[in-house]
């Protein structure tokens, strides 16, 4: 795996890219000591050594805003992602594997949640509640979100339940619980790993629609409002679109390249097909 990271410049520029974020989030409080939230006298100052870069028309400075974004964009990306591939993979793999009725009703939900997207349900609760909290807007992107996942878990399970070596298990005694946990999710975790990434990048899209649209968590600094606040003072300002754009372009862009490479790295022979 590791000389694949090395030959695989996907691999390689993605997780740079993502660990490049996460250190934003994680030292960005330690290197900049402001306040992402709390508004001063300094505002519209341009980048420089004081800020940056620079601050916004309330006062607040950028990296500081950039740094908190970051910390939410992850944890709404992966809680996002685990959630919803968790969920849809332990459905989707044990409706594959027994069929029947319970598979026949899976189907039928997966057909009607798709059918509804989950950004469309958030922006639903963004209205009820009035800007949901974190764990609300989550569990809200994860309600749909986990039908897709399943959909393709589901798909895996029932080829692999096909399999002469699970028959040859299950004529050996094994039961069902162990058939699924020891044979049939191994070769489900490859291509839902993959869904897992490519997951992350919809729920960080999903989190910075709603924070554009004014939905969003509240108290908290979000890209997605940085971006709508830096279209309204795009020419006094620019530099507060630039640095919330540029974020969300770098994480979205690395967590992909990351789910290509994974991708590649568990499906060689996809690699040599493409």
């Amino acid at each position: 795996m590791l000389t694949h990271w090395r030959d695989s410049a996907e691999l390689r520029i993605g997780t740079m890219g993502l660990a490049t974020i996460a250190l934003i989030g994680v030292l960005g409080p330690l290197v900049i000591p402001l306040s992402p939230t709390l508004a001063s006298l300094d505002v519209l100052h341009a980048p420089g050594a004081a800020h940056w870069l620079g601050t916004d028309d309330e006062g607040v400075d950028v990296a500081a805003k950039i740094a908190a974004g970051a910390r939410l964009a992850l944890l709404v990306g992966v809680g996002y992602a685990a959630m919803s591939v968790g969920l849809g993979t332990a459905i989707g793999m044990t409706a594959g594997y027994f069929g029947g009725r319970f598979d026949a009703v899976v189907r039928w939900l997966c057909d009607m949640l798709l059918c509804f997207p989950g950004l469309l349900l958030a922006l639903l609760i963004g209205f009820v509640a009035d800007r949901p909290g974190i764990g609300a807007l989550i569990v809200a992107l994860a309600a749909t979100g986990w039908a897709g996942h399943a959909r393709l878990a589901r798909s895996l399970a029932d080829s692999v339940r096909r399999r002469d070596f699970i028959v040859g298990v299950r004529c050996l005694g094994a039961s069902h619980r162990r058939v699924l946990f020891f044979h049939v999710l191994p070769e489900l975790a490859g291509p839902m790993l993959v869904q897992g990434t490519l997951a992350v990048a919809t729920g960080v899209l999903a989190e910075a629609s709603l924070s554009f649209l004014g939905l969003g968590p509240q108290g908290v600094a979000s890209w997605g409002a940085m971006l709508e606040q830096g279209t309204a003072i795009v020419v006094q300002a620019p530099w507060v679109l630039v640095a919330a754009g540029l974020a969300l372009l770098v994480l979205v862009g690395a967590v992909n390249l990351m789910g290509d490479g994974l991708r590649d790295l568990l499906d060689p022979r996809g690699d040599q097909q493409r």
